[in-house]
């Protein structure tokens, strides 16, 4: 009920429309992005994702490789250009209609012809083909440290599946979007059989009042990485 009474406030006082606007806080700050206030609000006050930041933070602080696999709008790709010191970005985002967006943001930026970002329009997952990559096909291109970021909508396990040579390598550091518990499940027993560490980052308990608008119940995230001490959460698996 609280969420719908500030949804119709929200509704009748913010205006509509994308504009170019700057982050306000957390690592995206400063960071410019087309954001239409009428439903891309914690974006633009920096608290999208706000749970994974600390993590975010941590992975990348020497990253020598970025990868994002399912870069949509591309809020962390401009991260990875602009706030990490990664000689390479991987970003992979095959659904047309982000491309034009996401180009856009870039621009805004100034990184459109930046040498160091690698751009697919290509699925990513267990095969290779002309619609189809695998990350293992990457292997030979990564300097680690490397942070790899995933939200596939469902299909994460793929990206694992297809990433074996990837999972062996040193110093890849793995922040992968869940979406359900049974894919959890199914990633977290995949990383430990490649040696990992993983914590279940959960949903703040503040969301309860300000929720990210998601079409599915179950959306929390999944950390990875050989390297010790892991980052802090609140639960472990």
């Amino acid at each position: 009920m609280r969420v719908g009474l500030a949804s119709k406030i929200k509704s009748r006082v913010v205006p509509r429309g994308k504009v170019a606007r700057s982050i306000q806080i957390g690592p995206f700050r400063g960071l410019k992005m087309n954001l239409d206030l009428a439903y891309e609000t914690q974006m633009f006050f920096g608290l999208a994702e706000r749970e994974i930041h600390p993590a975010l933070r941590k992975f990348s602080t020497d990253a020598r490789t970025a990868v994002d696999v399912g870069a949509a709008f591309g809020e962390y790709v401009l991260f990875f250009l602009k706030r990490t010191p990664a000689k390479r970005v991987f970003a992979f985002e095959p659904e047309p209609q982000m491309r034009v967006p996401l180009h856009d943001n870039l621009e805004l930026n100034g990184l459109q012809r930046d040498p160091r970002l690698q751009f697919s329009s290509q699925y990513v997952g267990t095969t290779n083909d002309e619609r189809t990559t695998m990350l293992d096909s990457l292997v030979d291109q990564i300097e680690p440290p490397c942070i790899v970021k995933v939200d596939v909508d469902g299909a994460e396990l793929k990206v694992l599946e297809g990433a074996t040579r990837l999972l062996s390598t040193k110093g890849i550091r793995w922040i992968i979007e869940t979406h359900s518990k049974q894919l959890e499940d199914e990633c977290v027993a995949l990383f430990h059989s490649a040696g990992y560490d993983t914590h279940v980052i959960p949903n703040a308990w503040w969301r309860l009042f300000l929720p990210e608008q998601r079409p599915i119940e179950h959306n929390r995230w999944l950390l990875a990485t050989k390297e010790r001490p892991a980052v802090d959460a609140r639960s472990r698996s």
